[in-house]
């Protein structure tokens, strides 16, 4: 069985795209929906940030009532939403605070996009790469 699944794969590795669909009988699939999520926890002054970005060309549950990215914060009374929420009843001294989250929550998201493919990506890729070396034999 293994061996017969190893000698499928180095033949649709010759082939392209629409000649494995056709062979394999996949020709009634087709992608549905792709959704892009990606983690990171960050260390920033002592501080620990928990920050997802989700995006999805459809519908998910994963984007019910919230923006694109999405930050915590580790705190002393547990993960808490980092929020820069201003209401009209706010005093100076929130609004002081909001604003100085917008600033941090931009840096983050900042820092995240510059990091989007980092080594650890790579290594895994790698890792990847070097088991399908492993079944071509």
């Amino acid at each position: 069985m293994a061996r017969s699944l190893i000698d499928r794969h180095r033949r649709y590795a010759r082939m392209n795209c629409k000649e494995v669909l056709r062979e394999t009988q996949l020709e009634e699939m087709e992608i549905e929906q792709n959704t892009i999520s990606r983690d990171w926890t960050v260390l920033h002054e002592g501080r620990r940030f928990f920050v997802n970005f989700t995006d999805s060309d459809g519908q998910t549950l994963a984007l019910c009532n919230r923006e694109n990215w999405q930050i915590h914060e580790e705190t002393e009374d547990g993960i808490e939403e980092f929020g820069a929420y201003v209401f009209s009843d706010s005093s100076p001294e929130e609004r002081e605070r909001a604003q100085k989250n917008t600033e941090m929550i931009d840096k983050l998201i900042d820092f995240c996009l510059a990091h989007w493919e980092n080594e650890v990506a790579w290594e895994m890729t790698e890792n990847m790469e070097m088991q399908r070396r492993r079944l071509e034999g």
